[in-house]
């Protein structure tokens, strides 16, 4: 038989090895289609610096380790993304290059699939297009939204995917494997909210902060008054440090702080509030005499005390981010209502052609019961006095929803993001969600392992890139030259 009978395999599943990329707010991972987890992870910002003297241009450097213990003089941090998006395309180009470069990728031998935001611009997906189709000269190539791909990693092709990321807070329901982009819903309620209360909280103890490429030599000590500081040997500079190194050390470190110390807890169960300057806490040398209190030690050797209420508050403001430990929040002043899209600035752009699944409603959901009716009156209430948290923007998703869909959407609710590994945060979830939905059968799926759960968006990608009826939705360099950006966007990335 000849072999031009035979249907194309140019990109079969064990063929190739795609690309997958998968951009977000604090990390950008990339690696190769099949694997379990990314090749590399990098930070979704870089240094900047001018070159040697009597050169022109700049330097960009994209390894964390070099920019967060030796920054080089006149080095200034940019970040690559925000809420989800690409802001900064040249930054991003070259870093894309660079873990293209690490990973020894062959762009004409190996398509890329590049995971993307269900808030994602028409102008940055004409730009996607054009940078890895034209300017990197891949063979193919395929843009997924990351609810889908989280879908994927869980085996769920029917779910709604609560992301509970750096920038954003997002509630994506998910049909079929495609996600229903007029219901989507999300706000700015999520971890670099909390980092900014942990910022405000050293801020109110007098407490400054000394990056750890500043500190030559510590010696520990414990902060028990305004009036205490920390004892170390400063490093000396030939030039100033630039704010923006401080401020991404800084990052580094309160990102520490979120993993050791927070943990969620029912509303029942919130401790009183109790100052640690009264003395009832103090440090006596050897242990502590309080028992609820931690101590978080800065690179600088001075031990911060966290009391259980502290640590209660900054957790659960994710689920009443009107009732934090010090008001207001610089840059969450106003609350958000949970249409991020419009927020956004992308509500009335058509990027593809919206889906619409093959069910519809039984009968009119008009008829509630008198509790359902006092349920839904209770939850308006509270979320008018307590802002729009992660449950009530789950809620408000599933009131939303078409009423065949509620039942088997509130049974496959999947949980994703650094910020959702927050100790007791899905129990908490799961237990307001019930209260509420009295008739709906609650089930959270949240991977307990730490790096899938960060990573899911990837895994997904990885999974779908290496399924072998996925080699039909690429898109070729051939086929973009001939329909062109616009049409693609419409019809093919949905």
């Amino acid at each position: 038989m000849s072999s031009s009978t035979l249907a194309p395999q140019v990109y079969g599943a064990d063929e190739i090895n795609a690309v997958v990329l998968d951009p977000g707010s604090y990390t950008i991972r990339a690696g190769f289609g099949g694997y379990d987890s990314p090749t590399l992870v990098f930070p979704s910002s870089y240094g900047e610096h001018p070159k040697k003297e009597g050169e022109d241009g700049l330097v960009r450097i994209f390894d964390e380790n070099s920019l967060y213990a030796h920054p080089q003089s006149n080095t200034v941090i940019k970040p690559i993304m925000k809420d989800n998006l690409v802001q900064d395309w040249d930054g991003a180009i070259e870093q894309y290059e660079h873990m293209f470069k690490l990973m020894d990728v062959d762009p004409n031998e190996q398509p890329l699939l590049l995971t993307e935001s269900t808030m994602n611009s028409h102008k940055n997906k004409v730009k996607a297009l054009e940078v890895f189709l034209e300017q990197e000269q891949f063979c193919a190539f395929y843009a997924v939204k990351q609810p889908t791909c989280v879908s994927f990693a869980h085996g769920r092709p029917n779910c709604l995917v609560v992301d509970i990321g750096h920038d954003l807070l997002t509630a994506t329901p998910v049909i079929d494997g495609i996600c229903l982009k007029k219901q989507v819903m999300g706000t700015k309620y999520a971890g670099a909210f909390v980092d900014q209360q942990l910022r405000q909280f050293l801020e109110e103890k007098k407490i400054k902060y000394n990056p750890i490429y500043s500190v030559k030599s510590k010696k520990p000590t414990y902060w028990e008054s305004p009036e205490s500081h920390s004892q170390f040997e400063p490093k000396t500079f030939d030039n100033e440090v630039d704010p923006s190194v401080e401020s991404f050390n800084m990052n580094r470190t309160i990102q520490e702080m979120k993993e050791t110390l927070l943990e969620c807890c029912a509303e029942d169960e919130q401790v009183e509030r109790k100052d640690f300057s009264d003395g009832e806490g103090k440090h006596d040398g050897n242990k502590n005499t309080d028992d609820d209190t931690l101590y978080f030690e800065l690179p600088d050797g001075l031990n911060v005390p966290f009391t259980k209420y502290e640590r209660q508050q900054l957790s659960n403001s994710l689920f009443n981010p009107l009732e934090t430990l010090s008001k207001p929040i610089c840059g969450w002043e106003k609350p958000h209502n949970g249409d991020i899209i419009s927020t956004l600035g992308h509500g009335s752009e058509k990027t593809s052609k919206e889906y619409v699944p093959l069910r519809r409603s039984k009968r009119p959901d008009e008829n509630k019961s008198e509790k359902m009716q006092a349920i839904l009156a209770k939850f308006k209430r509270e979320k008018t006095q307590r802002g729009m948290g992660v449950s009530r923007l789950v809620q408000t998703v599933l009131d939303n929803l078409d009423i065949d869909l509620r039942p088997q959407l509130a049974n496959n609710i999947v949980l994703t993001g650094a910020t959702s590994l927050i100790p007791r945060l899905n129990e908490r979830l799961h237990s307001e969600l019930t209260e509420r939905n009295p008739s709906l059968k609650i089930r959270i799926h949240s991977v307990g392992n730490t790096s899938e759960r960060k990573y899911s968006s990837w895994i997904g990608g990885s999974i779908l890139s290496s399924l072998g009826t996925f080699h039909q939705l690429w898109v070729s360099k051939a086929e973009y030259e001939e329909v062109g950006a616009d049409k693609l966007i419409v019809s093919r990335f949905r």
